[in-house]
């Protein structure tokens, strides 16, 4: 162990001999959700402005990908694309599995380069490290020691960040940002009995923003009951949770408590610490409280409070919709995203306190209820160029057990 350590301490005082000096001050984290699409200037340009002024090099680690070569290839014509010099930009040889679109390749003999001087100079050097998707394991397995310590490479990542450096990534490489992380599971299989799908767990993650459990993928593949169950699961620590939709991101200073929302999707906050979880054998869970934000928000990572846009304007007493609610589920209703239901159905309706929403599967199934408080309070605006967006705080969200009969009507 202690030659093992001392190799470590080797590798890392090697390459600090060729690393440039950064700020004192802590770095900044950008977390994508997934999908990330190549011309989303926004993100990308957030990413790439947040690098230290004398630290321009860029490091890609592909670590996490099916096809790692190609990962980094791909996201590394999209920084160029918005005026990245080719110069600044090095992939990290860090991976798992061999790339099928690389013949030329072997990707699989990469795998043990967590301590390997050469690739780790290129994080040492660098002034922005980004994680592409793909599988989170792969990169914890690749990054973290069989004892739980960190390698020399993940070692060098955390003091870049320390220093000032720009960490970013999407989909596993927003799932690796918190400790622990989720690595599997779909919605059903954690809140029915005997539903189909992965069952939900989590292990160790690289923690670099504390105190919060990260989702990603979040509207596109509903994973707001996956990331409630969780949040008052008792062997999870955390029970404040951010779901980042695809093509969306967060950028957070490390150490701040407020996250600035990018990109084209919602940004959701649960907090559960007011909450209470059933003690029957289905889930339930009731007084979460729910916040969303969209681009030009900030969001509060310790409550959930929202500083909205300044195209943004107060819904809460100045209502545009005024129509009861429908109660229901699937694919004939309309309005069925988050943000419709808790923004156009309840904060922006006079005729609503209250909306419901059903899923099931056989005969088993779960309501979804959206409750405005006195607290609760929405925005909605159109930025000058894009789309229009809700923003909403302090809503009240429980999830109720249901038994679900159906027969066929008389004709």
């Amino acid at each position: 162990m202690v030659r093992k350590f001392l190799a470590a301490w080797l590798i890392l005082l090697a390459a600090a001999c060729a690393t440039p000096t950064l700020q004192a001050q802590p770095g900044t984290l950008v977390i994508v959700g997934g999908g990330l699409e190549p011309d989303n200037e926004e993100v990308l340009r957030a990413f790439l402005d947040a690098r230290p002024a004398n630290a321009r090099a860029i490091a890609i680690v592909p670590a996490a990908s099916g096809a790692p070569s190609q990962s980094a290839a791909d996201f590394r014509e999209s920084l160029i694309g918005f005026g990245a010099d080719p110069a600044d930009i090095r992939i990290v040889e860090l991976a798992m599995l061999d790339d099928p679109q690389s013949a030329e390749i072997d990707e699989a003999g990469w795998a043990a380069n967590a301590s390997d001087a050469a690739e780790i100079a290129k994080i040492a050097r660098a002034g922005a490290i980004w994680f592409t998707g793909g599988d989170q394991s792969r990169l914890t397995k690749l990054l973290i020691e069989d004892d739980g310590g960190d390698t020399p490479m993940l070692a060098a990542i955390r003091e870049r960040l320390k220093t000032g450096a720009v960490v970013g990534g999407t989909s596993a490489g927003a799932a690796i940002m918190s400790d622990p992380m989720i690595t599997q599971g779909d919605t059903l299989a954690a809140l029915l009995p005997d539903a189909p799908g992965e069952a939900v767990r989590f292990d160790r993650g690289l923690g670099f923003l504390g105190n919060v459990l990260v989702d990603q993928h979040f509207g596109e593949r509903a994973r707001l009951g996956r990331l409630a169950a969780l949040l008052t699961h008792e062997r999870q620590p955390h029970r404040i949770g951010i779901g980042i939709d695809e093509d969306t991101a967060i950028k957070v200073a490390v150490g701040d408590t407020e996250a600035l929302v990018l990109g084209t999707g919602y940004v959701t906050l649960l907090d559960a610490r007011g909450a209470s979880r059933g003690s029957g054998t289905r889930f339930a869970v009731r007084n979460m409280s729910l916040s969303l934000a969209s681009s030009g928000d900030r969001i509060s990572l310790i409550d959930g409070r929202i500083e909205p846009a300044p195209f943004k304007e107060a819904t809460v007493g100045n209502e545009y919709f005024g129509r009861a609610t429908v109660s229901g589920g699937g694919m004939a209703l309309g309005a069925t995203s988050l943000a419709e239901v808790a923004g156009e159905a309840l904060l922006d309706n006079s005729a609503a306190r209250e909306v419901e929403r059903h899923s099931f599967s056989g005969a088993h199934g779960v309501i979804y209820r959206l409750v405005q408080t006195d607290a609760s309070q929405g925005w909605w605006g159109r930025p000058p160029e894009g789309r229009a967006a809700y923003a909403l705080a302090a809503v009240r969200f429980d999830i109720e057990p249901i038994d679900i009969i159906m027969k066929k009507a008389e004709k």
